[in-house]
């Protein structure tokens, strides 16, 4: 009897303790539907929702995007079997000189946390690409995951088409609608597959969430994610967590940093998270990470000064300046920081208060601080 009890009373808590962790507060993001943007009669009512979503959330979701379900479908069962070998054989597509940059990757440190993150994950980029991609010895992952890339990246296309028409719809300072995919059609994009393994009942907490992966914001341009296998998902909205709630097999997509900087912050690049909240569940998904080219500028666009006020308030730079600043902050690449001393990056994002206080000190220490950067910092006191 006193057994029983007990395994009630144990039982009771869990209940509770699951119940609290997915009674969090939903945010059903805007969605919008690709047959509107294609139909004449109602793009004004996606263009609207594309733009109230990107300017107050940061995130939305599309369904309808004309990529293959059974594209999507294969890519995941294929990363499956992958992160489901052992360490041993997944390390076998490892390489610790590419920082990351491709083939499997077992965790990272999201910026601001001293933690890694409780996730593994595979990166892909284009066909052709400098690193080459690096495959495993599975039959089908290459094709799979080489097909998804390609799906994804012919869908960011119409996407960023209209993106481009949101800004239009709204400026007198029109910009063409290829704008963004020319600069995006010969980028650094990556397709990365994510596993995030099963979180054990006794390690979880509802007063202290078990991030899969912690709180950050995205360095790249947009973020196209494909439905994932389980909740998780979360968005901040006014300093409050919301978990991301989307209509079925619908995309979610979301705004990145790179982005909001050359929008002059018109469009927000939400801070989020994927927290664990079911026991015993793994998690997947894919997520296509959209850069533009290397030297491609970041400097905020005419037309979004125009809608932000007029005054720039956001720090020109190349794509390659913002990623470098980035990869510093997470101490992937530290021998980036003498090249980027030189770029006068942290200068330029001093003018405007957006620079990185780690990569300020890292500077300092190395004696790689410009006499501008002192004079900057001295000014400031």
């Amino acid at each position: 009897m006193r057994y029983f009890l007990l395994s009630f009373v144990f039982l009771k808590v869990s209940v509770l303790m699951a119940a609290s962790l997915s009674d969090q507060l939903d945010i059903r993001i805007p969605v919008v539907d690709m047959r509107d943007y294609y139909d004449e009669n109602r793009r004004k009512i996606f263009l609207d929702t594309l733009y109230e979503a990107m300017r107050n959330v940061g995130f939305f979701a599309v369904i309808n995007t004309g990529v293959d379900p059974k594209v999507i479908r294969d890519a995941y069962f294929q990363a499956e079997i992958f992160f489901k070998r052992s360490p041993e054989e997944k390390n076998l597509s490892f390489v610790e000189e590419l920082n990351g940059q491709r083939g499997f990757v077992p965790g990272e440190v999201a910026k601001g946390n001293k933690q890694k993150d409780r996730k593994e994950f595979f990166h892909i980029a284009k066909q052709g690409a400098v690193p080459e991609n690096i495959w495993p010895e599975q039959k089908g992952f290459k094709e799979a995951l080489t097909l998804l890339y390609d799906e994804l990246e012919k869908y960011t296309v119409p996407l960023q088409q209209a993106i481009v028409g949101v800004i239009n719809q709204h400026s007198s300072v029109q910009i063409d609608s290829d704008f963004f995919n020319d600069m995006t059609r010969n980028g650094a994009s990556l397709l990365r597959a994510l596993y995030y393994p099963a979180i054990e009942s006794e390690e979880m907490d509802a007063e202290h969430p078990l991030y899969w992966a912690a709180p950050h914001t995205d360095i790249d341009f947009l973020a196209i994610l494909p439905y994932a296998t389980a909740k998780g998902l979360q968005v901040e909205r006014d300093g409050q967590w919301l978990n991301v709630v989307v209509p079925e097999d619908a995309f979610v997509i979301n705004v990145g940093d790179m982005l909001e900087n050359i929008s002059n912050g018109l469009f927000v690049s939400a801070r989020h998270r994927v927290v664990a909240q079911e026991t015993n569940q793994d998690r997947f998904s894919m997520v296509l990470f959209v850069h533009p080219y290397d030297k491609a500028p970041l400097d905020p666009l005419s037309a979004c000064l125009e809608l932000t006020g007029g005054q720039q308030v956001y720090a020109s730079g190349t794509r390659e300046e913002f990623l470098w600043e980035r990869l510093i902050e997470l101490d992937i690449a530290p021998g980036l920081l003498e090249p980027y001393a030189k770029t006068g990056h942290t200068e330029r994002q001093m003018q405007y208060h957006r620079e990185s206080p780690q990569v300020v000190d890292l500077l300092i220490r190395r004696g790689l601080a410009s006499p501008e950067l002192l004079q900057a910092l001295d000014a400031k006191k």
